[in-house]
């Protein structure tokens, strides 16, 4: 690797460097090998800055940058990695990173979680553009469907994936992490890909086979100047059935307590996209792209537990983007303004007041008078360019403004609010010398409905030789409350399952954002024959949100009475004091020696509630949600010509379960199980082989041990009476399956 001094030959590469950067939204750049490095732009020389495209990555400032230079801990899934595992929805896809823990929802679908913060704290993206929908959108546990709205997977290029606050560069949503799902870009040659593949289970009266298809082709019309992209996939898989003590596949399915499937029993799903991209240049400063695509998801539960009824859903993504980059002289210019909505809404039954039967794969139709609405519009421009001081180093910018609209509906409610955001932002990476570099940004967000809110970043780089880098940094992070929350008054709503129990669920207009201040320290040792990178983090975290649930009526909280007229008990939405989350994270990657390498990563994660308000005092001292403290994976793989086999161990160790309160110990996971869920670990194997450039065959066998996430189920007298059942694992993976996968490239 060559290091990098501050003089002419460092402007040149940087300005080709941010000119390849703009791979976030789309440039010729991209059409680069992935072997390249800077020095393949400018001839070679000794004064440039290296970048190994093979590792390059875009998400953490919006430009191209080696990842041991980025001010984030950020990890990269290549595309072979995504091609040759079994990937039902992005959670699959980012699991083994440090940092990052997956867990499955009750419809099937995985959410996300990282450095111990929930889903709704992980932002995702496709090519830079913000995926995400507004918290409170989703509602009883199907929020892990989202995490299949993708792009397929022949036209994945890679998935970069930052642990810890992102918000200056990407705004609220990012106060965990970002994950950026990069795309296959345009070229001046006919490209294609297909991909099928099948899921067998070996216990099928329990876990339900999967079947998927996928493809993509990028047509070229007039060379250099005009091509079009188009893709799509589509997935269905059975359903999961988990049957109580004492039913089994041929008992007989009937609404009420008799329902013989477990709460977290999955339905059939199904799940399909379509897009397409219009990529046009109109000369070699600029580039256009109009992107549409749309997405459709059904999915949805055997048992909805409290109502003892099956759950489907219908969901629907529409997304469009304009974007436009300029390359100048005077600086890079990127502009993109993106519209999207999403919506969902339940299946009915004729004879049911809610739901369907239980096992039905779908109802007799869809109540779109029950739907929930989602709509998103985005504009962002940004300005990138270097500048060099000759001896007293160079400087990159990146500055720009950025605007959100947001609108959430709920038509069984009536409600229908709207948020306005905009933001400025600029950030510099000044190189001070082949040794020191610092990064310095601050985004000032301003909302209609919230205060002004800052979000500064700081990071130093040190590289005191080629093979060892040190970084430390700040960065801060920021999630405005859900549009659901704020509201006077209340709305009334049956719960638990029974019609005799009505709760007021109280709005709260002051409601505060969620904030995070995060200290990270990490060093790489990146040698010739491997890469180690070792990390710890520290985040102070205030104003977390939480429901306040079972008031009874007559009682106050925070000055507002549960007073509602027809209400047997309330809900509140407030905000906790403070909590902190330390952890450290580290992964490895050897090279290949006599044709074998290994990855393996390690993640520690640690949370406590340090401050509660009245009536939560049970929470102080307890973790901040259900993050594993330990989780590891090992994947030693081999590879000999055109075939190659890997064996991936992972194990997950001190889950904790979550706290309530004394009157609710005896029927909660804490009362029953104690502090912790049950560990586990898994062992995992796939073997490729590539038949030419064309052709690929994967096939692999997931959970080889067969290990049973459901067998030792405990049973507990629930709230109404009647037996309940609660499984000593935190998470529900499927038992020994057989994944085939064949591929062509064209």
């Amino acid at each position: 690797m060559k290091q990098h001094t501050p003089n002419k030959g460092m402007r040149v590469a940087l300005s080709l460097a941010l000119i390849s950067a703009l791979g976030i939204t789309g440039t010729l750049a991209d059409t680069l090998p992935l072997s390249a490095t800077s020095e393949d732009l400018t001839g070679g020389g000794d004064n440039v800055r290296s970048v190994n495209l093979g590792r390059s990555v875009v998400s953490a400032t919006g430009y191209e940058q080696d990842i041991k230079d980025a001010p984030a801990s950020i990890a990269i899934v290549p595309r072979e990695e995504i091609l040759t595992r079994p990937i039902r929805d992005l959670g699959d896809a980012v699991q083994d990173i440090p940092g990052v823990y997956v867990e499955s929802s009750k419809t099937g679908g995985n959410t996300i979680s990282m450095r111990g913060l929930g889903s709704a704290y992980t932002l995702i993206l496709i090519d830079g553009k913000r995926q995400n929908v507004a918290q409170g959108f989703d509602s009883n546990g199907f929020n892990g469907t989202f995490a299949s709205f993708m792009p397929p997977a022949s036209m994945i290029d890679r998935i970069e994936v930052i642990r810890g606050p992102a918000s200056i560069i990407y705004g609220s949503d990012a106060m965990g992490g970002v994950i950026n799902i990069i795309t296959k870009k345009h070229s001046d040659t006919f490209t294609s890909g297909i991909q099928v593949e099948t899921d067998l289970a070996e216990h099928s009266n329990t876990f339900g086979h999967q079947y998927g298809a996928n493809a993509y082709a990028n047509i070229p019309f007039i060379k250099d100047m005009l091509s079009l992209n188009i893709r799509g996939g589509y997935k269905q898989g059975d359903q999961n059935a988990f049957y109580k003590p004492g039913f089994g596949p041929h008992s007989p399915v009937v609404q009420g307590t008799n329902n013989p499937y477990l709460g977290w029993s999955a339905a059939a799903y199904t799940n399909w996209n379509a897009g397409g991209r219009i990529n046009y240049t109109p000369n070699k400063n600029n580039y256009i792209y109009l992107d549409s695509e749309v997405y459709f998801a059904r999915a949805g539960t055997l048992n909805t537990s409290g109502n003892a009824i099956g759950a489907i859903r219908d969901f629907y993504k529409f997304n469009n983007v304009l974007s436009h980059d300029a390359n100048y002289d005077w600086g890079k210019l990127s502009s993109y303004i993106q519209y999207s909505q999403t919506q969902w809404a339940p299946h009915a039954q004729n004879g049911l007041s809610s739901g369907v039967s239980p096992g039905a794969k779908k109802g007799d139709s869809v109540d779109w008078s029950q739907a929930r609405y989602n709509r998103d519009l985005v504009f962002q421009s940004a300005y990138m360019n270097d500048f060099d001081f000759g001896g007293a180093g160079s400087l990159i910018f990146n500055g720009g403004l950025y605007y959100l609209w947001e609108e959430l509906e709920t038509k069984n409610t009536g409600y229908k609010g709207h948020m306005n955001q905009v933001a400025v932002f600029a950030e510099g990476e000044y190189l001070i010398n082949q040794y020191l570099s610092t990064t310095l940004g601050l985004r000032y967000n301003y909302s209609d409905i919230f205060q002004a809110i800052p979000n500064p970043r700081f990071y130093v780089n040190y590289n005191p030789t080629d093979w060892l880098t040190f970084k430390a940094g700040i960065a801060t992070g920021v999630l405005v409350p859900q549009l659901s929350y704020l509201y006077d008054g209340y709305t009334l709503s049956t719960a638990r399952g029974s019609s005799s129990t009505t709760t007021a669920i109280y709005g709260n207009k002051d409601l505060e954002p969620e904030r995070s201040l995060s200290y990270e320290l990490s060093t790489i040792v990146d040698s010739e024959s491997a890469m180690l990178i070792l990390t710890g983090f520290y985040t102070s975290f205030s104003n977390k949100i939480s429901s306040v649930t079972g008031i009874q009526k007559g009682t106050s909280i925070d000055g507002v009475a549960c007073d509602a007229d027809t209400a047997t008990e309330c809900t509140f939405y407030r905000n906790l004091d403070s909590a902190m989350i330390t952890g450290a994270e580290a992964s490895l990657k050897v090279k290949p020696i006599y044709g074998i390498s290994l990855d393996a990563s390690y993640g520690f994660t640690y949370s406590r509630t340090l401050e509660a308000k009245e009536g939560q005092e049970y929470l102080v001292g307890e973790p901040v949600n259900n993050v594993p403290r330990h989780k590891f994976t090992i994947k030693p793989t081999y590879q000999y010509k055109n075939f190659n086999a890997y064996i991936r161990w992972s194990g997950n160790y001190k889950t904790p379960t979550s706290a309530v309160a004394s009157s609710s110990l005896a029927t909660s996971a804490r009362g029953i199980l104690g502090n912790f869920y049950r560990d586990y670990q898994l062992v995992d194997f796939a073997a490729t082989y590539k038949f030419s450039k064309v052709f690929a065959l994967t096939l692999a066998v997931n959970n080889l041990l067969d290990v049973a996430f459901y067998d030792d189920l405990i049973a507990y007298s629930g709230n109404r009476g009647t037996t309940s059942y609660l499984n000593p694992y935190q998470r529900i993976l499927p038992s020994r399956n057989y994944w085939i996968s064949f591929r062509a490239d064209f």
